[in-house]
């Protein structure tokens, strides 16, 4: 005999209470865990929410990250991966499925910081933010030195007793920072702008002592790295201790391994530069004490065969004097030739001057109007007014009479 199942003696569920009760269950047992598996299905939404489930070669669960965009590099998390993830268990009551609420995760292997820095690194690579030949020489004695530091750190006290122990007048600007939290990178991006703006120093130095990824964070943040690219005055990057390198030191055009080494790389000792110009000076000496006995030699030896060349010298300037002796002569005749033959000239210009004809009862008639010499009886008519050009005065004359040639 069979009862009906609402007649037994236990409570009766519905549906939503067992889904709450599980869910109660759930998230209290399975509360900041760690799970780790392999993403599969790997959905972003644009809400900034990212769906996708995590396998292994047993099971899947369904997993989301709320607000995934900001948080994580792009494209370090896809299809494939390998993660750790931490969260707690949630059962979605509406459809009855439980999935994980992912409050962080890594790569297996990279933390997070370290994802963040390989991405980094490969999207400025790709931009061509570390090319080589972008890289600017840094000038070979600085008279002014930038230095982007925190003012209170030991780095920029060994800076400047590396520096002033090389050089103790040299120029030290430092622009203060914070090299460590938040916002430091920034300040860092500001104060090698600020250089920039100012153009009050020759070379930029970068940097802080060592610490771990998280300390060394602000010089892995790109507006530092874009700050740097962009600089027009050589940056050198001084970060952390030698085994660790940072975005910064790929985009700066020298990385110093500590701090200590950049103020070593950029400064010369004063008293190096002092040898070594006394050495220039020294060579340079010797060089021209050389050049002046090679040209005393030249002297002497031109001197020496000037004189077996006397009286070589001495017979052409003889032939010298002759030539010029005849040359005087032969100018003398040929002035006087031509000036016999302008006298000449000048006597026949002067018997055929008209004034001298004139002078002897000779004169010059022309008609009135038109100013035509009469040559010919022919060439007038009675009563044709005529001037005749006597010696002294002119006369203005009537034809009377003409008669023929003869």
């Amino acid at each position: 005999m069979s009862y009906p199942l609402s007649s037994w003696q236990i409570r009766i569920y519905s549906v939503s209470e067992l889904s709450a009760q599980i869910r109660q269950s759930v998230n209290s047992q399975f509360r900041d865990i760690l799970v780790e598996g392999e993403i599969s299905n790997f959905k972003p939404y644009p809400s900034g929410h990212v769906y996708f489930t995590l396998k292994d070669d047993l099971a899947t669960i369904k997993a989301v990250v709320f607000n995934y965009t900001g948080k994580y590099p792009e494209g370090a998390l896809k299809d494939g991966v390998a993660v750790i993830c931490k969260g707690r268990v949630d059962v979605y009551e509406k459809r009855g499925e439980y999935r994980l609420l992912v409050d962080a995760l890594e790569v297996k292997g990279i933390g997070l910081l370290q994802m963040k820095f390989q991405a980094l690194k490969e999207k400025l690579l790709k931009e061509g933010l570390f090319a080589p030949e972008k890289k600017k020489p840094l000038p070979f004695l600085p008279e002014r030195i930038g230095i982007v530091t925190s003012p209170g750190g030991a780095a920029i006290q060994d800076m400047i007793k590396i520096i002033f122990g090389k050089f103790e007048n040299m120029c030290v600007t430092v622009y203060p920072v914070k090299v460590q939290g938040d916002d430091a990178c920034y300040e860092i991006a500001e104060g090698i702008d600020y250089f920039n703006r100012t153009k009050e120093v020759d070379i930029i130095i970068t940097g802080r002592g060592g610490g771990s990824l998280e300390d060394l964070a602000p010089f892995n943040e790109e507006v530092v790295a874009r700050a740097i690219f962009r600089s027009e005055i050589p940056v050198v990057s001084a970060v952390g201790h030698e085994i660790d390198f940072t975005i910064a030191d790929f985009a700066a055009d020298v990385r110093a391994p500590t701090p200590t080494a950049a103020a070593d790389i950029v400064v010369k000792d004063k008293r190096d530069l002092i040898n070594l110009l006394s050495d220039v000076r020294l060579r340079l000496e010797q060089c021209m004490n050389k050049r002046l006995e090679r040209s005393k030699l030249l002297l002497f030896q031109e001197v020496v065969a000037l004189k077996e060349q006397k009286d070589f010298i001495v017979d052409y300037r003889i032939y010298v004097d002759e030539l010029a002796n005849n040359l005087i002569h032969g100018f003398s005749s040929y002035f006087k030739e031509m000036r016999g033959q302008a006298d000449t000239l000048a006597q026949r210009l002067k018997d055929l001057n008209p004034d001298n004809i004139l002078r002897r009862g000779y004169s010059i008639t022309v008609k009135k109007g038109t100013m035509e010499v009469v040559t010919s009886a022919d060439q007038v008519i009675q009563k044709e007014e005529l001037f005749v050009r006597l010696h002294k005065g002119e006369l203005l004359v009537s034809v009377l009479e003409t008669s023929p040639e003869n």
